[in-house]
């Protein structure tokens, strides 16, 4: 059947009709996927997007609060722990200060003195004075001495004056030497009996007790020359002068 110029117009406007509508539905399908897009990229994102997004400040929150809390607590702990430093230090000291030795001048009471007669030099006795108590004690200066009733005490030796106190742990002693009489002595005259007063810290005068150390014969000579040296920690010392 031959086709008439009609119908073949037809099918050409039908090809067309179907050609646009297949455009069209194209079109459509693209413009869907572009607004798809469109919308998709104005809208919020999605939950595990929005927390990943809002845990990176919150973490660097929590590292700055982590960091101003470690400070606070080693502001508060290096506070603490000088607090607890100075208290530690304060008891101990407190603590040092009741089990600090005790120390106190020596005296009659705690101390044993005898008095020996010195090979050499000649004219002079050793007194040897002896810590018997449970205390430390310090000899200081120089023993005052009295012979029988003298009317003053034995004058010291200053050049044989020591760099430092004599202190005796309990047990330990000291020494002081005495000069009796020299050829060139005045006023001669035989002591026997000898009382010993300890020097107090201060230099004036004495302290406690004194002691009455027996000679070492039953008389001793006694001149103008008579002088005593300070306290020294040998007997070697003492027996100078």
């Amino acid at each position: 059947m031959t086709a008439t110029p009609r119908s073949r117009r037809l099918r050409t406007l039908a090809a067309a009709l179907v050609t646009t509508a297949a455009l069209s539905l194209t079109a459509c399908q693209t413009g869907t996927a572009d607004a798809t897009g469109v919308v998709d990229s104005t809208q919020p994102p999605a939950p595990g997007t929005e927390s990943t997004e809002k845990q990176s400040p919150a973490t660097g929150t929590d590292s700055d609060t982590s960091g101003a809390s470690s400070d606070s607590g080693e502001s508060k702990g290096s506070g603490s722990s000088g607090n607890s430093g100075s208290s530690g230090k304060e008891a101990t000291q407190v603590a040092d200060r009741k089990t600090a030795k005790k120390t106190t001048s020596c005296t009659a009471k705690g101390t044993k003195v005898t008095v020996t007669d010195a090979p050499r030099p000649i004219n002079h006795l050793l007194i040897k004075a002896t810590n018997t108590s449970d205390t430390t004690c310090h000899l200081y200066y120089a023993p005052y001495l009295r012979f029988d009733q003298a009317q003053s005490a034995v004058p010291f030796i200053e050049e044989s004056k020591p760099q430092a106190v004599v202190t005796l742990e309990p047990g330990e002693s000291g020494y002081a030497g005495v000069l009796t009489s020299t050829p060139d002595g005045s006023h001669p005259y035989d002591a026997t009996s000898l009382t010993l007063y300890y020097a107090a810290r201060s230099g004036q005068g004495s302290t406690g007790a004194p002691s009455h150390p027996a000679l070492p014969f039953d008389s001793v000579r006694i001149d103008s020359s008579n002088a005593v040296t300070y306290w020294q920690t040998s007997a070697a010392d003492a027996l100078m002068w």
